[in-house]
């Protein structure tokens, strides 16, 4: 069995990656089926190639758990439901009560036919692209969003009041896969930028500010106090401000969860998903029909020279996912494979084997 050196990838089995994150969430004490829901999240984020949500976050994970940031056992409750709309207390969960919550919204939507919202307070979700696809592929429009610790101040100030504060829709096609966007009100990620850091890399100028918030390539002045530029940042910072604003306020505000600068835990903030049964507009066959001829329009259109193909929200992610469950395989950073084998270590897990080295 090969072993991987700091500056390679390594190549583990989806199957034994996955009974990897399990065995770890249930030695956290969560039960079986909310460990595998974890597992599930966090697998199908690394397959899609979202490295910065994926199984990296085991070790800040343990770290959440053991300090009673997240509740391994949520008891999760509902607050106030009518024909259409649901609140829940998600006991500061992880991803569990967001699942129950976006899988009410489908099964409510379908019931009308029409549009079902779920609200959750004390519920971290990590990835609201999850979310959205499974209505989507379910045959109905998702949407997902959530509020996060803050990172961001408004244009022109130095305090951050808002978080990344990301969100998603999925749109579900005929003969393509869903449509499927999944992104933060800030130029980049807080995950991707201290993945950054723990590999020795910059990031791409327009991301970061620093303390005195002036523009950083160097994601240690971000560590040291720094700050998230907003979307558009910076010819039109107010365009992700005004979008964080937005979700901070349906999400934390409108369902009873921390908001702004209030928001100092992760399992403090407050999610919002929904999902529309297309049956309330038009017959689903005619709206798949549709979806397909606006994406055809979209990939037959002329490409600017380097361009190899016309792509939709989420169909790059979808085929590297789809691949890799073909081979069995996927393969891990450096990085992730370091925080995977010391989270295992801290847990007395067996971490998955390492299939070869890249």
């Amino acid at each position: 069995m090969a072993q991987s050196t700091d500056n390679e990838r390594c190549v583990v089995r989806i199957h034994d990656l996955r009974r990897c994150v399990i065995e770890a969430c249930l030695q956290l004490e969560l039960p079986q089926q909310d460990a595998a829901q974890v597992a599930e999240v966090l697998v199908d984020s690394e397959l899609r190639g979202h490295d910065s949500h994926g199984v990296h976050l085991l070790g800040l994970l343990i770290d959440s758990y053991r300090q009673h940031g997240l509740n391994p056992r949520p008891h999760v409750s509902v607050l106030r439901e009518t024909d259409s709309t649901l609140l829940l207390d998600g006991d500061h969960s992880f991803v569990v009560a967001a699942v129950q919550a976006m899988r009410w919204c489908m099964a409510r939507a379908r019931q009308r036919p029409g549009l079902a919202l779920a609200g959750v307070r004390h519920s971290q979700l990590i990835v609201p692209g999850y979310y959205a696809r499974l209505a989507a592929e379910a045959g109905l429009i998702g949407f997902a969003c959530t509020n996060t610790p803050p990172l961001v101040a408004p244009p022109g100030g130095r305090t951050p009041t808002l978080g990344t504060n990301p969100f998603a829709y999925g749109l579900p096609a005929g003969r393509y896969p869903p449509v499927v966007l999944d992104v933060a009100t800030t130029a980049g990620a807080a995950f991707k930028v201290r993945l950054a850091a723990r590999s020795g890399q910059r990031v791409p100028e327009g991301m970061l500010l620093d303390h005195a918030g002036q523009p950083s390539t160097e994601p240690n002045a971000f560590l040291a106090g720094g700050l998230l530029a907003p979307l558009g940042f910076p010819l039109a910072p107010h365009k992700g401000f005004g979008l964080a604003l937005l979700i901070d306020s349906v999400a934390g505000i409108l369902t009873g969860a921390a908001f702004a600068r209030d928001v100092a835990a992760p399992a403090a903030t407050g999610n919002l998903l929904g999902a529309l049964d297309i049956e309330a507009f038009l017959p689903r066959q005619e709206f798949l029909d549709r979806m397909d001829a606006q994406i055809a329009h979209m990939k037959a259109g002329e490409r600017t020279d380097g361009t190899e193909e016309l792509v939709v929200p989420g169909e790059r992610g979808q085929r590297r996912h789809d691949q890799l469950v073909a081979r069995g395989t996927v393969p891990l950073s450096a990085v992730t494979w370091d925080s995977v084998r010391r989270a295992c270590v801290m847990l007395s897990v067996s971490p998955p084997g390492v299939l070869e080295a890249e």
